[in-house]
């Protein structure tokens, strides 16, 4: 043991070796006896003096998170000009400018910083979720220094301080008690357990899990009641806090959807490059001049450029962020929108997730069971027994909830519409059922109290003495069933009270452990009269009691989750509670949501499993409890290696590295840490799990957009790139310019692409299963048809285009012929990619107006170039006659043809 102290102390005195030994470290503290910890330290029970500390605090820098060096919003902005997608349109503008085209090449020019803008603003907050976490630590600290006690700045405090807390401050490091009276520490936010944890200065096993190390406190987390003297083990970034912070600071993986059109961007380059040197070299080898050649290849590599691609995708998402936001999910960074839609599984936390976060009195023992309804905190309920309604001025009832409204400090009150607690959480939910009951002001009112024997771990009990306005005084005692019944020499019964039996006690005592196997915290309650004379001793009031019966609280599902994981199901998408809480409550309330098989694995197991072992359970267990934050993100990553897209639903702070390792995190809005929000991808602003369908539903509906959009840009984009080869490749001269072709892709084909991006979601699409993470972009389904509709356009452009020059039409004129063919051909295009799956005879002609005026626009500009007079001169258009637009408008029909048999023949594009 000596050994390990001096090599804990010498660790612990290295900086540069803090994140190697973390986890040996922060295992020691709680299991060696205290006396050993303060040597280890090299400290006392007097702390530390003023020459000690300075040493120290040059040694183990300030108590504090560092400040990562934050990129300026001009490196943001920067930064976006790095997406493959907007290299590709910076390039279409340059190649737009040589070909004599500034007009254009501003036009693309203005896109690209559109789609730069639009990301800068929705990702210049992205990365502040350090600066929350530094917004934890407690400003100032009660330490004992040089043999007395004096507040100094948090920042200072050192390894081997002693400092003093009381109810209502926040924890400034991590310590190991000294000492302590009666206890409680809040520390949801760290490790998701729902209560006030009961702490102790007793040793504990090794092995202990964080959230059962109820010797140490934690840095950030609040003391809700008693007090203590701890010696501090850890400060800064050696903290449970500061291991958070490191972990939310690791890099985060590219979302799905950017990888992808990246791809896609890579792939289309390639070919349009390539072709476009196959052009240029044919066409300057039958001797045309190299200038003219040259022209002609960079008119086929910027029709090869879907440069719309990024501005809709960029306004698809753009658009749903704004929906969703009306459905109170507020996006922080906007690829997350499709990642939403394509997730296959939810991690969520339980408490204040999946639960309403309010300690709630469900079950009532005495001689019958009686159940409580109402939600949360609000005071408006029933009690029932066997499915009947009853009065709560009944003897049994009234007896109970009277002792547990008397042995109890806490309150209720309402503050901006909201009814809350003040006080412990469980003596909470006893006080609003005796107002539930519509006692509570009664018994205040007959009653004062003059003694009180608080709870503590040894006792664990709670006893008080309450004076009545008659002059009679009532011994009033609560706490865990085992402590309260070695107290009582009686019990009520429905007929009176009478002595209590072993055997009565056998009865209670199962009762007790069923209640506790359902998830219920359990607390026992007991009575007596005193007269005005008798001994106010401890040993006195707690003799001799009546025992009044059992009361069960637990955090309640919120209603509407159930019906919210119901749909999800449907929807194909799985559901898994991690939970820093304890396994038969997690179990439980599993059970009432319908979440998992009963299995549950917790952190202790966890820690004990390798990744391998990890990954073959992760498929079979969907509840995980007494886990920690390093354990939630084994957890995701676990199930992102199995091809799962993983969100992550959170409000604490030991939420925040899972949601940073998610693919998409999910913060909650009222209840959720700004640790927790800063580390997310979205937040739901009213902590409702229900908004997350949602949610899911309108990424599905964008990311169905976005493909739709995708092969409607890319079917125009490769019919410009095969009908300047193919034309080249027979020996026809180019059938479309290069203003032409850059008029289409930019202004006409853009209005319609518009248009797509704002399609209603279709009536089944949550009753789909998630599309294959893995799936390419366009899928393989999807490439199909596209090249299907493109080899349509492809055929009827050259089509007509030829059939003008061998009906003796000039070469201006043909080439307009091609141009307003492809123009409303695009047009027909659009109009079937409303819906990959529905054949346009099915869908409503009004069902999407933006769509109706994307195509007026396109049309309109198509019509513009060729009877503007002025705009003639510059795109060397001529008048169609009406015999033209017959053949035109005829043609195009094949469009719509050529989408509706792939319709039919491709079943994948319901995907």
């Amino acid at each position: 043991m000596l050994m390990i102290l001096i090599c804990e102390n010498y660790f612990y005195n290295c900086r540069s070796f803090f994140n190697l030994t973390s986890e040996a470290r922060y295992l020691i503290w709680h299991s060696i006896p205290i006396d050993e910890v303060l040597s280890g330290l090299k400290s006392g029970q007097n702390g530390l003096d003023s020459d000690d500390v300075a040493r120290r605090l040059s040694e183990y820098g300030p108590n504090q998170l560092e400040s990562p060096s934050k990129p300026s919003p001009l490196k943001i902005f920067l930064g976006k000009f790095k997406d493959y997608m907007v290299i590709v349109l910076i390039f279409a503008a340059l190649i737009s400018y040589i070909a004599g085209e500034g007009t254009n090449s501003l036009v693309i020019i203005g896109i690209v910083i559109l789609v730069a803008i639009i990301g800068f603003f929705q990702e210049y907050k992205a990365e502040r979720a350090m600066e929350a976490l530094r917004e934890m630590v407690a400003p100032e600290a009660d330490v004992m220094r040089d043999g007395r006690m004096s507040t100094v700045p948090a920042s200072d405090l050192v390894p081997g301080d002693m400092i003093f807390l009381e109810a209502g401050d926040k924890v400034p490091a991590d310590a190991r008690i000294v000492d302590e009276t009666a206890l409680e520490i809040i520390e949801a936010s760290l490790t998701g357990e729902s209560m006030p944890v009961k702490k102790s200065r007793e040793q504990l096993p090794e092995e202990a899990a964080l959230a059962d190390r109820r010797n140490m406190v934690f840095m950030g987390t609040i003391v809700s009641y008693g007090n203590c003297r701890a010696v501090v083990t850890a400060t800064g970034l050696a903290t449970e806090l500061g291991r958070i912070s490191g972990m939310i600071k690791q890099k985060q993986v590219d979302p799905p959807l950017k990888i992808k059109l990246e791809q896609l961007a890579k792939r289309q380059a390639l070919l349009v490059f390539a072709v476009a040197a196959i052009v240029f070299v044919l066409d300057a080898s039958r001797g045309s001049p190299v200038m003219d050649s040259m022209i002609a290849a960079i008119a086929l590599a910027v029709a090869g450029v879907p440069e719309a691609l990024p501005f809709i995708v960029t306004l698809a998402l753009a658009f749903g962020t704004q929906a969703m936001a009306r459905k109170n999910a507020i996006i922080r960074r906007l690829p997350a929108v499709e990642t939403l839609g394509s997730t296959t599984v939810i991690c969520t936390d339980k408490t204040g997730t999946l639960t309403t976060g309010e300690m709630t009195l469900r079950e009532i023992q005495t001689f019958r069971t009686i159940y409580v309804d109402g939600p949360g905190y609000t005071p408006v309920g029933s009690f029932s027994e066997q499915g009947r309604l009853i009065d709560p001025q009944e003897t049994d009832l009234v007896r109970l909830l009277k002792i547990g409204a008397q042995a109890n400090n806490a309150d209720i009150e309402k503050a901006d519409g909201n009814w809350r607690i003040v006080g412990d959480p469980t003596e909470g939910a006893v006080i609003v059922a005796a107002k539930k009951a519509g006692i509570l002001e009664k018994i205040r009112e007959s009653c004062t109290r003059i003694v009180e024997y608080p709870f503590d771990s040894d006792r664990r009990r709670m006893t008080t003495v309450d004076e009545t306005n008659d002059g009679g005084r009532i011994v009033s005692m609560k706490g865990a069933p085992e402590a309260v019944l070695e107290r009582c020499t009686k019990i009520a019964r429905a007929d009176g009270v009478f002595p209590i039996t072993d055997e009565d006690r056998k009865i209670i005592q199962a009762r007790a452990d069923g209640m506790a196997g359902s998830a219920l915290r359990v607390l026992a309650f007991a009575g007596k009269s005193l007269g005005s004379s008798d001994s106010l001793d401890m040993d006195f009031v707690e003799a001799d009691l009546t025992f009044a019966g059992l009361a069960g609280m637990m955090d309640p599902p919120r209603k509407e989750v159930l019906e919210a994981i119901s749909v999800s199901k449907k929807a194909g998408i799985r559901t898994v509670m991690i939970t820093g809480d304890h396994r038969l409550t997690a179990r439980a309330i599993g059970k009432e949501l319908y979440i998992g098989n009963g299995e549950v694995i917790e952190g202790a197991e966890l820690e004990k499993m390798s990744d391998l072992e990890l990954g073959k359970r992760i498929d079979e267990v969907s509840i995980f409890a007494r886990v920690t934050a390093e354990h939630k993100v084994r957890i995701v990553e676990a199930l992102k290696k199995r091809g799962n897209i993983v969100a992550m639903t959170g409000d604490g702070v030991n939420d925040a590295p899972a949601l940073k390792a998610a693919d998409i995190g999910i913060a909650m809005g009222k209840t959720g840490t700004e640790v927790a929000k800063e580390a997310s991808d979205m937040v739901i602003a009213d902590d409702n799990f229900a908004t997350i369908v949602g949610a899911v539903l309108e990424g599905r509906r964008i990311y169905d957009n976005i493909r739709k959009g995708t092969t409607y840009l890319l079917a125009v984009s490769f019919a410009e790139l095969a009908t300047i080869f193919v034309a080249v490749i027979m020996g026809f001269p180019i059938p479309l310019l290069a203003a032409q072709i850059l008029w289409i892709n930019v202004v006409a084909e853009e209005f319609p692409a518009i248009g797509l991006a704002l399609e209603p979601a279709h009536a089944k699409i949550m009753t789909k299963k998630p599309r294959d993470p893995s799936e390419s972009m366009p899928s393989r389904s999807l490439m199909i048809y596209t090249l299907a509709i493109a080899a349509t356009i492809v055929a009827g452009t050259l089509g007509l285009y030829m059939a003008s020059l061998n009906m003796g039409q000039d070469l201006s004129y043909a080439r307009t012929m091609a141009f307003v063919a492809l123009g409303l051909f695009t047009v027909y295009n659009a109009y079937s990619c409303r819906s990959l799956e529905e054949s346009i005879f099915r869908m409503n002609p009004l069902g999407n107006r933006a769509l109706l005026l994307g195509i007026a626009g396109s049309i309109a500009s198509v019509l513009a170039v060729v009877y503007i007079p002025f705009m003639q001169s510059i795109f060397l258009t001529s008048p169609l006659t009406p015999e033209s637009w017959i053949m035109v408008l005829g043609v195009g029909l094949l469009v719509i043809l050529a989408a509706e048999v792939m319709k039919k023949m491709l079943p994948g594009l319901r995907q």
